[in-house]
C-alpha cells in the first residue's frame, strides 16, 4: 500500500481570481496544513470493533485526525507498519519476542465465543479435542459425547465471520470448520436455530449470548476443558476460546497515533469497544 499523500502541491494564479477567492482558498489551504493524517491497518476484527463507535468519537475530540482504516491480517499490518506505510497496525495475537524491539504493543480488548448448546441437553462441558473433532465432523453422534445415540447438528456461520475465524484459529488450530455444517448469517439466527433443536451446536460471540440472555431462548454454553466462560476464567486467561486484540505502534510514532491509543484505552474508549462487542481490559 502507497502512503496516502495528505499535502498535495497547488498552483493558483491569484491574479486570475477575486480577493474573496483567494481568501477561501487560503484559509482551505491553512486548514490542510493542519490535517493530521493516521493511517491504521491490519486484523479485520479489530477494524470492525473500531469502526463501530470508536474511530467516531475519537473524531470528534480530534477533527485533525484524517483517519484511514484498512482491514487485512494481522501480519500484513506489521509488515506495512515496519516500512511506514502506516501510522498504527491492528493484531489479534502477540507480538513475537523480536518485533518488540521496534514495536509498542497495547492490549486493547478480548474476543471470547462461546460454543452453545440447547438448554434440555445433557452435555455440560466439552473438551478442546471433542470440541475439535465436532467441527470437523470426526465425531458425528451425541452418544460419543455422553449425549443421545442421534446425530450431532453442527451450526457455524460464514467465511470471513469473526466468531468463526475465532473458532478457526483458536479451537481448530487454523482448521476449518466442516462444509456440511449449516451457515447462519447472524448472532440472532445461531441463537434461535440452537433454542429450537436439542440435537444442535454452534457459536457465538460472548456478546451475541449476553444479548440474548434475557430473552426466551433457550441456549447455554458449554464449559470447555471443564473451565466455564464467564468474566473471571477470561479475566484469568483461562478459558481457551479467546483472542486478545492489539494496536501496535513504532517507537517513533507520531503523537497523533499515541493520541488514538490513549483514547481507546481510556475509560469512554474501553466502554465503547465493549458496546461494540469486545471485553474491555481497563
Amino acid at each position: 500500500m502507497n502512503r496516502r499523500t495528505v499535502l498535495k502541491g497547488v498552483g493558483v494564479g491569484i491574479g486570475a481570481i477575486c480577493a474573496v477567492g483567494a481568501a477561501n482558498f487560503y484559509n482551505e489551504l491553512l486548514k490542510s496544513r493542519r490535517r493530521k493524517p493516521l493511517i491504521i491497518g491490519g486484523a479485520t476484527v479489530v477494524k470492525r470493533l473500531l469502526e463501530a463507535r470508536v474511530i467516531e468519537a475519537f473524531l470528534k475530540y480530534y477533527p485533525e485526525a484524517d483517519v484511514l482504516i484498512e482491514g487485512g491480517y494481522s501480519h500484513g499490518g506489521l509488515i506495512a507498519l515496519e516500512r511506514g506505510s502506516i501510522d498504527v497496525a491492528m493484531i489479534s495475537n502477540r507480538l513475537v519476542p523480536e518485533d518488540k524491539l521496534n514495536f509498542l504493543e497495547y492490549l486493547i480488548g478480548v474476543e471470547t465465543v462461546g460454543i452453545i448448546v440447547n438448554n434440555h441437553s445433557v452435555i455440560k462441558n466439552i473438551s478442546t479435542i471433542h470440541a475439535r473433532k465436532v467441527f470437523q465432523r470426526e465425531i458425528t453422534n451425541w452418544k460419543e459425547l455422553g449425549g443421545p445415540d442421534a446425530p450431532i447438528q453442527v451450526y457455524s456461520r460464514p467465511d470471513g465471520e469473526t466468531a468463526k475465524k475465532s473458532v478457526e484459529q483458536v479451537l481448530l488450530e487454523g482448521g476449518f470448520v466442516h462444509e456440511q455444517a449449516k451457515v447462519l448469517p447472524s448472532n440472532q439466527a445461531m441463537a434461535e436455530h440452537v433454542s429450537n433443536n436439542p440435537l444442535a451446536i454452534g457459536f457465538i460471540s460472548q456478546q451475541g449470548y449476553l444479548s440474548t440472555k434475557e430473552s426466551t431462548l433457550k441456549i447455554r454454553p458449554l464449559s470447555i476443558d471443564g473451565i466455564e466462560m464467564d468474566q473471571r476464567s477470561i479475566g484469568l486467561g483461562l478459558y481457551p476460546l479467546v483472542r486478545q486484540l492489539f494496536l501496535v505502534i513504532r517507537d517513533d510514532a507520531s503523537d497523533i497515533s499515541k493520541t488514538l491509543i490513549a483514547f481507546v484505552l481510556s475509560d469512554e474508549g474501553q466502554t465503547l469497544l465493549a458496546d461494540s462487542g469486545a471485553l474491555r481490559v481497563r
